[in-house]
Parts: structure tokens; C-alpha cells; sequence
């Protein structure tokens, strides 16, 4: 079918991309979760956890700005699928390793290393190949359909991987970590895109290189909105991180409860997130851009007060359990609604040939916010209470958030009522 049908799942390749990227999250779930857990098994340490962690992010950082050089000029559909195929053949070594004896620590940390590079490539392309199977009028239903199913797909393969391991053992549960890569590869061989072989006088050279990655530094440079858009996602990303990295503590602390909460909060805001990616379009018809962004702002801010209120009022009862699930899941719609916004933004701003390099900037930048962050709050938690901490991070969040949308500072083009390519 046309990619200029009215319903983005009238087209069969945008159909296949969901499918495909259904596995792919999958897949990408169970093995985050598998890898730690074996990691951890074979070590007994959970400093050696921690550096297969950061194993898995150093690659991101440091490579995803490259990689958008790189493929920028390449068919992304055989990009994406080339990393599903190698993702597959790396879990399947890890597999042959627990069949014929036991893989040894440092075998994890370098199949864990190769992984996340291996993603840091399929990754901006993923994002760019938009653009060749959907029209622009339909970026937002696509981008807020595909963000909401990939999340459902990671929060499944979140609960299905401790029920894998449980029954299946380890090398049951990674070669269905295998079988996920090699479908979603699958799916990708057969999508159809407007995509072009590269010419000859497109191959990559150091000069090249260098070229086009000033380029896409430039471009953004010159470019107002995406220049914003860059500044608001790192702020974001930072702003978020203290959260994330503070949960456990947060649960045991503030809420003074267990990991039944724990459960409960990563729960609720997961299928928040998959509620607000889905509603994106229906939301950008009845709002403006600026206000989406101070609703999100808000209720990021009330994620940490909200929880300081919520261990107040309702600490040691029943309550407690529906009070944060509320607040959690209406936190994580949120969050949903300015991440989709964010990636619509620079679909429509920024150029298709431009694309794998931007994406590449971005990914890099927020990915570098959270481990600088993470380090500055391991330093401050330790002079500061948590419950202050908390209350410093709402207030820092809702005036920050205040600040970007500001009307001199915010770009003019969002101010504007709705978003034209889904009225």
C-alpha cells in the first residue's frame, strides 16, 4: 500500500517496522535483565554488575555520534537488520559458552561492550528511516504509535525475562534472546523503503568524515528549534536522572515501604508511558506545543514532591499502593508526551539527509547527561537527607521547566496551537 494512507497501519512496511521493533525491544529487555543476572551469578559481585552496566553505556556515548556519520548515506533497512543479525549471533555465542562450560567474566563485559555498539549503529537508524515509508503529515501517529507498542514490548520482555530464567534456566532464556533478534531481522528484509543504493562517489573517507560530522553539528547550531530541542532533552534527561538513581531509597526512606512498592512505581509508570506515547496525537490537537511541555515539566517536578507528599499523608496504610500508582502513572504519560514531542520536533525539522547525524548528537548527549549527573548526586546524597534532596529537585525542576518555556526563550513556531500535521 501507499505510505500516504490516512492510517499509518494501512501501510504494510510501517506494519513490518512495528513488528520488527517489537522483537527487537523484546529481545533488548530480556538480555539487559539476563546479562546482569548472569553476570552477577558467575561473579557473586555487584561491582562487577555495575561494570557490565557501564559496559553497555560507554559504547552510546561515544559512538552513536559516529555511527549517524557513518550510515547517513547507507539503506538504514540493511543497517538495522545487519545489527539484529549480529546481536543474535552474540547472544548465540553467550549461548554455546553456557552449553559446552561456563563464560567467563571478562567474556561478558566484551559481549555486553559489542552489544551496545552494535545498537549505537541500529539506533539512529532506526529513528531516520521514518522518513522513507511514512508521508510528514503522518510523523506524529507514527512516531507516538511506535514509541507506545516499544514500550509495551520492553515491558514485557521486563516481566517475561524473570519467568524465562525461572523456568528455563539462563540458556533458555537467551535463546529466546536469539530467536527475537533473528525475527525482528526478518521482518526488516521484508519491509519495502524508498531508500536508494549509495552512489560510488558517496564512500566514506576521513575528510568525509570529518565533513559531515561538522555538518550536523553546524546544522543544529543554525538551527533555533532543533538548537532548543537538544538543550531541553539533556536538561530533561539530567533532571530526571537523580530519580531513577535514588528509586530504591526513595521507596524505603520516603514512602517507607518495600519492594512490593518498588514494583508497583516501575510498574506504573511504565504503562504511563505506553498510555501517553499512544495519546500523543490526540493530545497535540487540543494543545499547545509550549503548554505540553510545562504539563510534562509539572509533572516531572511532582514526581519528587509528589512522593514526599504521598510518604507524608499516607505512610503505613493501604492507600499508599493506588496513591502512588496514580502518581506514577500520570508522571510517566507525561514524560511519554514530551519524549514523543521531542522526536516529532526534529522529524519535522530537521532534514532526511541530516537525520542519522542529528539523531546521533542527541543520543550522545542525553546518554553522557546521565552518568555526569549520577556522579554529582552520589556526592550530594551523602551531605543531604533524602526526603531535602527530593524537595530540592521538585522545586529545581519546576524552575528550570519555567525558564525553557518562558516565552523569550522558547521558539515562536511553539506557541502555535496544535501541530499541523495532525490536524
Amino acid at each position: 500500500m501507499s505510505k500516504s494512507e490516512t492510517s499509518v497501519f494501512g501501510n504494510r512496511s510501517y506494519v513490518l517496522l512495528i513488528f520488527s521493533n517489537i522483537f527487537n525491544r523484546f529481545g533488548d529487555s530480556i538480555d539487559a535483565i539476563v546479562f546482569t543476572w548472569l553476570t552477577y551469578d558467575l561473579t557473586g559481585s555487584a561491582s562487577f554488575s555495575a561494570i557490565v552496566f557501564a559496559a553497555n553505556r560507554f559504547p552510546t556515548v561515544i559512538l552513536q555520534p559516529v555511527a549517524g556519520v557513518l550510515i547517513e548515506r547507507k539503506r538504514k533497512k540493511y543497517i538495522m537488520a545487519s545489527a539484529d543479525v549480529m546481536r543474535a549471533s552474540l547472544a548465540g555465542y553467550i549461548l554455546i559458552r553456557l552449553i559446552t562450560g561456563v563464560p567467563a567474566p571478562a567474556e561478558m563485559i566484551t559481549v555486553t561492550f559489542l552489544i551496545s555498539t552494535v545498537e549505537s549503529f541500529r539506533q539512529p537508524a532506526g529513528y531516520s528511516i521514518l522518513p522513507s515509508i511514512i508521508d510528514k503529515n503522518m510523523y506524529s501517529k507514527a512516531v507516538s504509535y511506535q514509541s507506545g507498542i516499544s514500550s509495551a514490548a520492553e515491558l514485557a520482555g521486563m516481566g517475561a525475562a524473570g519467568v524465562l530464567i525461572g523456568f528455563t534456566g539462563n540458556a533458555g532464556a537467551v535463546t529466546v534472546d536469539v530467536a527475537m533478534f533473528a525475527l525482528s531481522a526478518l521482518f526488516l528484509i521484508f519491509m519495502k523503503t524508498g531508500e536508494k543504493k549509495s552512489d560510488s562517489e558517496d564512500k566514506m573517507s576521513y575528510s568525509r568524515f570529518v565533513s559531515d560530522l561538522k555538518e550536523g553539528v553546524y546544522g543544529i547550531k543554525q538551527s533555533r528549534v532543533l538548537s532548543y530541542l537538544l538543550i531541553l532533552v539533556i536538561i530533561l534527561n539530567a533532571l530526571l536522572t537523580p530519580f531513577n538513581a535514588l528509586q530504591a531509597a526513595m521507596v524505603s526512606e520516603i514512602l517507607h515501604s518495600d519492594e512490593t512498592m518498588l514494583s508497583v512505581s516501575g510498574a506504573a509508570i511504565s504503562i504511563g508511558m505506553i498510555t501517553g506515547a499512544a495519546s500523543y496525537p490526540s493530545v497535540s490537537k487540543y494543545m499547545t506545543k509550549r503548554h505540553m511541555l510545562i504539563v510534562g515539566t509539572v509533572m516531572c517536578s511532582m514526581m519528587y514532591l509528589g512522593n514526599i507528599a504521598i510518604g507524608a499523608l499516607f505512610g503505613g496504610s493501604a492507600v499508599i499502593y493506588p496513591a502512588e500508582g496514580v502518581l506514577m502513572m500520570t508522571t510517566g504519560a507525561a514524560i511519554a508526551v514530551v519524549n514523543t514531542f521531542s522526536n516529532v520536533e526534529i522529524l519535522n525539522t530537521c532534514r532526511q539527509e541530516m537525520l542519522s547525524r542529528v539523531n546521533g548528537l542527541v543520543g550522545s548527549a542525553c546518554s553522557l547527561a546521565t552518568p555526569l549527573t549520577s556522579a554529582a548526586v552520589s556526592v550530594l546524597i551523602s551531605r543531604i537527607p533524602i526526603d531535602v534532596f527530593f524537595i530540592v529537585c521538585g522545586i529545581l525542576v519546576f524552575i528550570t521547566g519555567m525558564v525553557m518555556f518562558s516565552r523569550r526563550l522558547m521558539p515562536e513556531e511553539y506557541m502555535e496551537k496544535g501541530e499541523s500535521s495532525v490536524r
